[in-house]
């Protein structure tokens, strides 16, 4: 994992790169400990990636963590007192 800190919000953000299925529990334990993850499943395979989003997706549904898509292969799970908001792009 990757950890990013934006000292303006004083938040850690997690960058997750899992490879296998257990490693969306160190995901959903990260996400019950109140910290933001953005999961990028491509560089696992297509199989594993969609099982790692599956099972992550049900974790978040368990705690009531909160997903937002980024792309195809790239999640945002956040805590569920979390705030994310999606601004729309305009030029």
């Amino acid at each position: 994992m990757d950890n990013s800190t934006n000292p303006a919000l004083g938040q850690q953000l997690l960058v997750f790169r899992p490879q296998q299925l257990v490693d969306a529990q160190v995901l959903i334990r990260a996400v019950k400990g109140n910290q933001a993850v953005v999961l990028d499943a491509s560089s696992a395979d297509d199989g594993e990636a969609q099982r790692l989003i599956d099972f992550a997706c049900g974790g978040m549904e368990a705690i009531d963590g909160q997903v937002h898509r980024i792309d195809a292969e790239t999640f945002l799970f956040s805590p569920a007192r979390g705030r994310v908001e999606h601004w729309p792009l305009s030029a």
